[in-house]
């Protein structure tokens, strides 16, 4: 049976026209000023094999993670502490790179279950260790570690005792690498209730009052680096997640959960986008 030609449509100049002039800047405010695709993947690398928004964001924070090992640089006898482990992921990746022992702390009693799940289906059981512990009360003896890394952690603690204890467990050079948000603009009321509601978090410090903490703890500064674009990004994504999937996750979390969440996202975005910046530091202990 011959097969039947593809329908042909045939719009005119001028109603291509039109509508450029109506709609056209729809593609402004959601795409930027040159009205075309993004090369968001280049011809010469291989392309991810699912276009799926949260995969994106795993392969997304792998490279992340791979930029943090690299900037940590453990050797492969080091023994690593993993401040507020999540449930394993970063760690597994550190051990697989660099051979180095992680052992990773988190008051989220579900996170070192998965944690310690992850370790043992992937054969590290021996090399990867996570255990419930406060990271401002750690439950180790002074100098038990050679570097350390808190990766988004520390706005969930007190700042000061959290970088007392992280050095006080660090042997002599040895370095601890933080990620941490700091403020650049006045907070409303609003705003803060962002910090506490959606994210969970203690207000970020201005910079200087964070460069104040890391000295009183002890620590000296040997590199920073601005990671704020990669951090609206991902709450760019989340957003977007959170709408696509909205549905799904009342269906888990609850439906005031979900409302606080959708009507929440733009004020977070907003005061992460325009009112903190978010740095990347490495510090290390003095060897005297």
């Amino acid at each position: 049976m011959p097969q039947e030609s593809a329908p042909e449509l045939m719009v005119t100049a001028d109603q291509v026209g039109d509508w450029y002039d109506t709609f056209g800047d729809i593609y402004h405010q959601t795409l930027g000023e040159s009205v075309h695709c993004g090369l968001w993947f280049p011809p010469d690398e291989p392309h991810p094999t699912s276009l799926d928004l949260v995969d994106l964001s795993s392969q997304a924070q792998d490279r992340y993670t791979d930029f943090l090992v690299e900037t940590l640089n453990p050797r492969a006898d080091a023994h690593v502490l993993d401040i507020g482990c999540g449930t394993g992921r970063s760690a597994l990746r550190l051990t697989r790179q660099r051979g180095a022992k992680v052992t990773g702390v988190s008051v989220s009693k579900e996170q070192i279950e998965r944690a310690n799940r992850l370790a043992a289906d992937n054969g590290l059981s021996e090399r990867l260790t996570f255990e419930y512990a406060d990271a401002m009360q750690l439950p180790y003896a002074d100098g038990t570690f050679d570097s350390a890394w808190a990766v988004e952690s520390l706005c969930h603690m007190d700042r000061a005792k959290a970088l007392a204890e992280a050095w006080r467990v660090l042997r002599p050079g040895g370095d601890l690498l933080v990620l941490e948000s700091v403020l650049t603009g006045e907070l409303t009321e609003e705003d803060v209730a962002v910090f506490e509601g959606m994210l969970a978090s203690n207000l970020p410090p201005r910079l200087p009052d964070f460069f104040a903490l890391v000295g009183e703890a002890g620590f000296e500064t040997l590199e920073l680096k601005d990671l704020s674009a990669n951090l609206a990004m991902t709450m760019n994504v989340m957003a977007l997640v959170c709408h696509d999937r909205r549905e799904e996750f009342t269906e888990r979390f609850g439906a005031e959960f979900m409302d606080g969440v959708i009507n929440g996202l733009p004020k977070a975005r907003e005061v992460v986008a325009r009112k903190t910046r978010f740095f990347m530091l490495l510090l290390r202990k003095p060897l005297a």
